[in-house]
């Protein structure tokens, strides 16, 4: 009965022990950083982006601004706004077209006075951004948008 005993405890003890070796594909495996590859896909380069866009965006002292962007490839804008209820005049500007860093925002900036007007670019629409190139919030936020033709 004591070689049982002894033969289980030592059978145990055979099976029961790691093999505590590290090997190099170990090391390496634990090494190796998951580095996260940036998506390359942006409005600018995957987008048909170029085009007129057309809506009425929200107005403080009028019915609505009739508003029509036209983006072209030579990375120049021209813009035309028309405000409602007032004299039907034609507001008309042009300047250059940049893209932010993430390419996915374009500055429209007049070649008169140098304002900048941010649009963020989404798949046949453009969505007006504030001066910070932030998203317009509130009640009104779903109204600045523009449509493409």
């Amino acid at each position: 009965m004591k070689k049982l005993v002894i033969l289980s405890i030592i059978f145990v003890a055979f099976f029961s022990c790691k093999n505590n070796k590290t090997t190099e594909t170990d090391i390496i495996e634990t090494n190796t950083k998951v580095q996260q590859v940036p998506d390359m896909h942006t409005s600018e380069n995957t987008l048909d982006w170029h085009g007129t866009y057309q809506g009425i965006l929200p107005c403080a002292d009028c019915e609505g601004i009739q508003t029509e962007v036209t983006l072209l490839d030579n990375n120049t804008y021209t813009i035309k706004r028309i405000y409602l209820g007032k004299e039907e005049t034609v507001f008309e500007e042009t300047g250059d077209l940049q893209w932010t860093e993430g390419g996915s925002t374009v500055v429209l900036t007049n070649k008169k006075d140098g304002n900048a007007t941010l649009f963020k670019v989404g798949e046949n629409h453009l969505k007006q951004l504030d001066r910070e190139g932030r998203a317009i919030e509130g009640e009104l936020a779903e109204k600045y948008m523009l449509q493409k033709n």
